[in-house]
């Protein structure tokens, strides 16, 4: 009996990892995005057709594996996915959840100039209620998006306590342990 036992286990093992090396396992992406232009952090700005209202910014970045993330202004997070629909254009379609249970989603058609540097967007945003009921899409809105470079320090003009004031933390303001 347990010579049986340990056959069966041993089959069901097996038969398992022939299922699990086998098997084709979805990604948010089948092909390698690493060399598209849109990989990497932007700072988007969006203007609305009044220009008197300010500009609004967000941060964003495009992973490699078709994923991407933004932080607003307010503290908002979203996530979304990417696909290439060129060498120098692609859609995203991202998700904000908010405190109260409402969902922004924005689909968006990316234009991202030949050296990489920056992109031009077209967005619609659509709005579900906590029940799911949307609002259909609004828009479009335009957005226009640079890159972050990297950069070394430069040679400072002033130390962090020139340019912010001295700290009004004390040794006596500061509780013993």
């Amino acid at each position: 009996m347990r010579r049986i036992s340990l056959l069966l286990i041993s089959a069901v093992v097996l038969v398992g990892t022939f299922l699990i090396g086998s098997g084709n396992f979805a990604t948010a992406q089948e092909t390698d995005l690493s060399d598209h232009l849109l990989v990497g952090t932007w700072i988007l700005e969006y203007q609305s057709e009044n220009p008197d209202d300010p500009v609004y910014r967000e941060m964003a970045t495009n992973f490699s594996d078709g994923t991407s993330i933004v932080s607003t202004p307010d503290g908002s997070n979203g996530q979304g996915v990417w696909e290439s629909t060129g060498e120098t254009s692609a859609i995203m379609t991202m998700s904000v959840v908010f405190e109260d249970g409402t969902r922004l989603l924005a689909r968006v058609s990316i234009e991202i100039a030949p050296d990489g540097e920056s992109y031009s967007a077209v967005i619609t945003n659509e709005f579900f209620d906590p029940s799911g009921a949307g609002s259909g899409e609004i828009g479009p809105g335009m957005a226009h998006a640079t890159r972050i470079q990297v950069q070394a320090p430069g040679t400072p003009i002033a130390s962090f306590e020139e340019y912010f004031g001295a700290s009004e933390a004390t040794p006596e303001a500061t509780p013993a342990s």
